[in-house]
């Protein structure tokens, strides 16, 4: 494996690292100093309260119920790549991580360790190890580009799309899966 695809390999595992510490330090309970003292804090006992049992009405009604939800509407940001040359849109929840050379980034949201988005420019960047039934021919900004179907070492599925940049020549890779991939997928543009 050629030299700096090796680096580049260990700074996006580092990431992902740092990421994932930041997801599981988020989910461990706070550490309580006014309660460090060693003295247990007794805890209250349950009360019985008595539950209402509820009505039935027999009665006929004359009006319909009828339920509307709104769908949920993330706030998006736009993330702009100058070394690489595009753009792409993310739920503004995401975290944005980008590497010291600015040559890759990953945004991940924090409530969710699945759904992320890594992205990266080289000359020649690897084709995924997949066969021909998992690859697809897409266009992305009015220019060609494969789609394949992934999946990470656990099994959950990836996809990832290489695309040439039409001025530069330099090749894209953007990875991830689930709506904010999609989302990224569809609002691609070259810069």
């Amino acid at each position: 494996m050629a030299k700096g695809t090796t680096i580049f390999i260990i700074i996006l595992t580092s990431l992902a690292f740092l990421l994932l510490g930041i997801n599981i330090g988020k989910r461990l309970p706070k550490f309580d100093q006014e309660n460090s003292s060693g003295q247990a804090q007794p805890t209250p006992f349950p009360t019985n309260t008595p539950i209402p049992s509820p009505t039935i009405s027999f009665l006929p009604s004359s009006s319909t119920i009828s339920a509307t939800t709104k769908p949920k509407t993330k706030s998006l940001s736009t993330y702009q790549d100058k070394t690489c040359g595009f753009s792409v849109s993310y739920p503004s929840s995401f975290l944005s991580t980008k590497t010291v050379n600015n040559n890759s980034f990953i945004l991940a949201d924090p409530d969710n360790e699945k759904e992320a988005i890594a992205a990266t420019c080289a000359e020649v960047i690897p084709r995924p190890p997949v066969s021909s039934d998992k690859i697809e021919a897409i266009k992305l900004d009015g220019v060609p580009a494969t789609l394949y179907h992934d999946s990470y070492s656990d099994g959950s599925p990836r996809d990832e799309f290489i695309v040439k940049h039409p001025k530069t020549g330099i090749e894209i890779i953007i990875a991830g899966f689930g709506e904010s991939f999609k989302q990224a997928t569809t609002s691609f543009k070259f810069l």
